[in-house]
């Protein structure tokens, strides 16, 4: 990638990063729909309600690793684009470290706080034992979770986007093959949902790792901490953290009206809608995760211009792409709820 590229093929090049970002971002999204019907069918509607119950949490360790790794992805980015690769490189690894160390932390506060954490969400005496049995494991897989989404954004902020989307398949593949097999199979219930997930991601996070063995600019190794980059950071990052912390805080409000009108019944169909909403909604995050490369490099080379007319086009691909979805859900509402 270089900025005469750019210049010449601004659409296409924004395709080329978008689509693969886009495919792999449904195909996450699709991970959570196997998950459903998994559970759906084979555990029943309490055990769709409490991983509803617990979704807050999970978009919580998507805001913190959102924050992080767009923050990192953006100043590496601008530094590859003003051709500092070993300053980029420290970036690099300096934001797969603090994924870690965050999300570690947090998983290990979760573990020790989960029955306080079950109260707040209003989980009640119908899904207490699936949310505890499902959350207790599911608090190993989400780290390693933000540190894929990590490693993705580096992995397209160096050209390769659809090794990503191939990666983001792979674990779709596995989750369906382990949750056939944990939970139709062997009957292991929704702890061999929350199993399946823990070990796709595990093995799709390791081939993650041996990309960096060969890949094109970031390595990983030794790094020095640098406080200014740290802070800029969590600034770029920022915005990634409230969008998401609205959603957890949001899902918390949401089932907590939802029980208390509708029961276990309402949150479990709530679920559904959720799934659905979810997949349309990763096409356009798909759109921002996929530009930020060709937009951090083109500000790191000083075409400024040319960065705003990467974001204006982009814009206008977006705005196509929302209202397709918005009559997409509106005209065939009564197949996908059916």
């Amino acid at each position: 990638m270089d900025i005469t590229q750019i210049k010449q093929n601004r659409s296409k090049l924004i395709l080329l990063f978008a689509i693969p970002s886009i495919i792999a971002m449904v195909l996450t999204a699709m991970i959570n729909l196997v998950d459903g019907y998994f559970t759906g069918n084979f555990i029943g509607k309490e055990g769709l309600a409490a991983i509803n119950l617990g979704l807050p949490i999970v978009y919580l360790y998507l805001a913190l690793g959102l924050m992080i790794a767009v923050g990192g992805i953006s100043i590496a980015g601008r530094l590859l684009g003003a051709k500092k690769i070993a300053e980029a490189n420290n970036v690099f690894r300096q934001t797969i470290t603090l994924c870690v160390i965050i999300t570690v932390a947090l998983s290990i506060i979760f573990y020790f706080t989960l029955d306080v954490i079950s109260s707040f969400l209003k989980v009640d005496s119908l899904t207490k034992g699936y949310f505890a049995t499902y959350y207790k494991i599911l608090i190993i897989e989400l780290p390693l979770m933000v540190i894929i989404s990590a490693l993705g954004m580096f992995i397209r902020g160096e050209g390769s986007p659809v090794f990503v989307m191939f990666m983001n398949l792979l674990s779709v593949v596995l989750n369906i093959i382990l949750d056939y097999l944990f939970v139709a199979k062997f009957s292991l219930g929704i702890a061999g949902i929350a199993w399946a997930s823990v070990i796709s991601v595990s093995l799709v996070l390791i081939i993650n790792l041996l990309y960096f063995t060969h890949s094109k600019v970031f390595k990983l190794g030794n790094f020095s901490w640098e406080k200014a980059s740290i802070k800029e950071t969590f600034l770029n990052g920022g915005s990634e953290f409230i969008g998401e912390l609205s959603m957890c805080i949001s899902m918390a409000a949401y089932n907590a009206v939802v029980l208390n009108k509708a029961g276990v019944e309402g949150i479990a169909a709530f679920t559904i809608i959720g799934y659905v909403s979810y997949i349309f909604s990763m096409i356009i995050i798909g759109f921002g995760q996929g530009i930020v490369p060709l937009l951090s490099y083109s500000y790191g080379a000083g075409e400024k211009e040319l960065a705003i007319k990467v974001r204006n086009t982009t814009f206008r691909m977006v705005t196509i792409s929302a209202v397709i979805v918005f009559l997409v859900m509106s005209l065939f509402s009564n197949w996908y709820s059916g």
